[in-house]
């Protein structure tokens, strides 16, 4: 389901279509997906949309172009010298094999480039390590989904701050001051380089939804009465924002703020569909009957936003 005015990208709701297919298995390895043209009309979308959602997951590896003959689902290769074209790995090897050019032209031999290499990456990563990176957001739930998202690539030192508690001044704009990096999102990043008085340190991410959810909350029968067990109202207001744009505004949303097992199994027994943070996802599922539907609802950050993020930490150890 492509919703057209949800606030994603297109083409990356594409890419997740494709995506979950692979998944669960409808588009099993070697497959041969739809063309560009029939996905399209498919999907009532562009064909320049597709290309774009198609591109990304060769380059990932996801799929292979086969000359002549289409785009298939990538088949694993038990051959490690195989490389699909465009293939992020087989793009990686062509950087390796540039750099290694260029300093056998200085006069160093190829032991000694992979030796200094790799004392330079121990470097980097080490000094990484060092850094401090402040998350900022109006939501607790979703700055944890975003440190988590970092601290798969990084291992930094974090601080979270909730974006109402820097306003007020709960949290003193000198913890921004004293961080490397200052991460946020578009949507707060007037407010947050306003407060700091530059912008040198800040990085704004774009953020997506989880789109799984949003296309249930799309099919759900209008006045629904849903509950949301997260911890803050930030987490729900964002949620409706969202759900307003998308134009899914039909639903009755109720937050339970609670941290009590009982009192969350007393409060979501009269709903049929509940939204959850991913804090709270374990316990609810837990208690939830076999009737109620649990949604996990986040916000993440975007790939290309996220690999943004890793380059000004790299740049940053220095």
């Amino acid at each position: 389901m492509i919703l057209q005015r949800i606030g994603i990208p297109i083409y990356l709701q594409v890419k997740d279509f494709v995506l979950e297919k692979v998944k669960s298995g409808e588009y099993q390895p070697g497959f041969k997906i739809p063309t560009e043209r029939e996905l399209s009309t498919q999907l009532g979308i562009s064909r320049n949309t597709v290309s774009a959602a198609y591109k990304e997951l060769l380059l990932e590896g996801v799929l292979e172009a086969r000359q002549g003959r289409g785009t298939f689902v990538k088949v694993a290769s038990d051959d490690a010298g195989h490389e699909v074209s465009g293939s992020r790995r087989g793009r990686l090897i062509k950087i390796i094999d540039d750099a290694m050019a260029k300093v056998v032209e200085l006069g160093f031999t190829v032991d000694q480039f992979a030796a200094i290499a790799s004392i330079r990456a121990i470097e980097k990563t080490q000094t990484v390590k060092e850094l401090r990176v402040a998350v900022v957001d109006c939501a607790a739930e979703y700055i944890q989904r975003f440190i988590s998202q970092i601290g798969q690539n990084a291992n930094v030192c974090f601080e979270s701050v909730i974006l109402s508690e820097l306003i007020s001044g709960k949290i003193s704009i000198d913890l921004l001051q004293v961080c490397d990096v200052v991460i946020t999102t578009l949507e707060h990043q007037t407010v947050v380089i306003g407060l700091m008085g530059n912008a040198n340190k800040v990085i704004a991410v774009a953020t997506v939804p989880n789109l799984e959810a949003v296309i249930k909350l799309a099919r759900l029968p209008a006045n629904t009465k849903i509950a949301i067990v997260a911890r803050t109202q930030e987490f729900k207001e964002k949620l409706e924002k969202l759900l307003e744009r998308a134009m899914i505004n039909q639903l009755d949303l109720v937050l339970i703020q609670s941290d009590d097992r009982k009192e969350i199994h007393s409060l979501i027994e009269n709903y049929n569909v509940i939204i959850v943070s991913e804090e709270r996802e374990r316990l609810v599922n837990q208690i939830a009957a076999d009737h109620q539907e649990v949604i996990t609802f986040y916000y993440e950050i975007d790939r290309g936003s996220l690999n943004q993020v890793m380059m000004k930490l790299v740049s940053q150890a220095v």
